[in-house]
């Protein structure tokens, strides 16, 4: 009898732990609480592959929004993503040589149809944290005689200059990433094509785990002075600092807004009066030493004169300056102009996503001030009518706490937010940067 009883309390208990362990998991799947482990690789992997160099970034499927990450595996799951994102990626870095001492020449195929050649080239022993990584932009311009794309010859001697250039700069360790004008009719550094390499650039420089990410920078001279100027403001955002030479662009081509978190050095000749590039200098000089005693510790720069000089200067201070800075990943102020250049606008900006706001040609100047949990966004209309909404990515914050919004003086928003696999893959996809997979998010409205 005694024995029967204890069986029969010995199968109570089992029952009772069964049906707690389902309980369990039911109440996690409800919850959506995950483990470390991404489930579904496949998925996340083609979501990647088909979010490479597009325009606008495809929807994610709803669930994944709902599978909560503890901020414990925040850190877990970042590596994990990052490894599906490198297997994803495998068909691009097939396009790219990794650099050596010697140099390595290879040819990219761009949009409309156009190609880059390009030459890598490594200085000096790789730091433990990775090269500083420099794209190196050449003079020369368009030729729309030209017989073939790549038939201007002073395009082929200014990319020959910027390599030989780029090898005497006294900045090892470094890694160069030197191109050659791919459209000679065109010859310009800032077009779509231009804009994808760039973006395409970065990326597999990062993927390929000899560049330190937050050590990236572009110069140029004189055509490649106006493309480093334009390219690194658009994309301030990826760089550590921009160095145009004999090219400073116009105030509306390179608004100064994006610079508040990426160092710039602007050299050109007092006497280099083509195109207004003196009067050009000296207005970046005051503008930028205004801002900076304005905004104490942004917009790190210089603006040198180079007294005699006409567009031919002494090129060689920029590269070594620029390695001096390292990009700052979520600054607590952030600036930035959502513009378009040739018709693109960026998907995201910093730890914002821009994709979801409408205009045909509209400028919005953004302002934002993260104290803790607490985001002040302020807009000002440049141009046009830009509408809908933005997604402030979330770091830095506490989560056991609401994030409140304010736009233009008016909270928008009040919650509690929590970690999520959704944002950590979106945000992958949307900046294909080790350093900015986020794990929560803010939609708000900007109307």
């Amino acid at each position: 009898m005694k024995k029967k009883m204890a069986v029969a309390l010995l199968l109570i208990t089992q029952c009772f732990f069964l049906t707690g362990l389902l309980m369990s998991n039911h109440r996690d799947k409800r919850l959506g609480v995950m483990s470390p482990q991404v489930a579904d690789t496949a998925y996340v992997k083609s979501f990647f592959l088909r979010n490479l160099e597009v325009e606008r970034l495809g929807e994610l499927s709803a669930s994944y929004y709902r599978q909560w990450v503890k901020t414990s595996d925040l850190e877990e799951n970042k590596s994990k993503l990052w490894s599906l994102w490198v297997v994803a990626n495998q068909a691009r870095m097939s396009s790219f040589m990794v650099a050596d001492s010697l140099g390595k020449e290879f040819i990219w195929e761009l949009p409309s149809d156009e190609r880059m050649k390009v030459e890598t080239f490594t200085k000096g022993r790789r730091p433990l944290s990775g090269y500083p990584f420099f794209i190196n932009l050449h003079g020369g311009g368009s030729d729309p005689s030209a017989s073939t794309a790549w038939g201007a010859d002073f395009n082929t001697e200014e990319w020959r200059a910027a390599k030989m250039l780029g090898r005497r700069y006294a900045d090892a360790p470094s890694y160069y990433f030197v191109p050659r004008m791919a459209n000679d009719k065109k010859g310009r550094w800032y077009l779509k094509p231009q804009q994808m390499a760039w973006l395409r650039a970065w990326q597999l420089a990062a993927l390929s785990k000899e560049v330190n990410p937050n050590r990236t920078y572009i110069l140029g001279i004189s055509e490649g002075g106006y493309g480093s100027f334009r390219m690194g403001t658009f994309y301030a955002d990826y760089f550590a600092g921009i160095g145009p030479m004999a090219g400073p662009e116009t105030a509306e081509a390179a608004p100064i807004e994006n610079l508040r978190n990426t160092a710039i050095r602007i050299e050109v000749g007092e006497d280099d009066r083509g195109f207004g590039r003196n009067q050009m200098g000296l207005d970046w000089r005051r503008r930028l030493d205004s801002a900076s005693l304005f905004n104490p510790g942004q917009f790190k720069h210089v603006v040198n004169v180079q007294k005699g000089r006409g567009h031919g200067i002494d090129y060689k201070d920029v590269s070594s300056w620029l390695s001096q800075h390292t990009r700052k990943i979520y600054p607590d102020t952030l600036s930035f102009l959502y513009y378009p250049i040739d018709g693109a606008y960026r998907l995201g900006f910093g730890y914002v996503r821009l994709d979801h706001l409408h205009s045909a040609d509209g400028r919005l100047l953004f302002h934002l001030v993260k104290q803790g949990n607490v985001y002040h966004v302020t807009t000002k209309t440049i141009r046009g009518q830009v509408d809908g909404k933005i997604a402030i990515y979330l770091d830095k914050v506490d989560y056991r706490k609401s994030i409140v919004v304010f736009v233009n003086g008016k909270r928008r928003f009040r919650r509690v937010v929590r970690p999520n696999l959704g944002v950590m893959i979106e945000s992958l996809a949307l900046f294909g940067d080790p350093e900015r997979i986020f794990s929560g998010k803010v939609e708000v409205s900007v109307e």
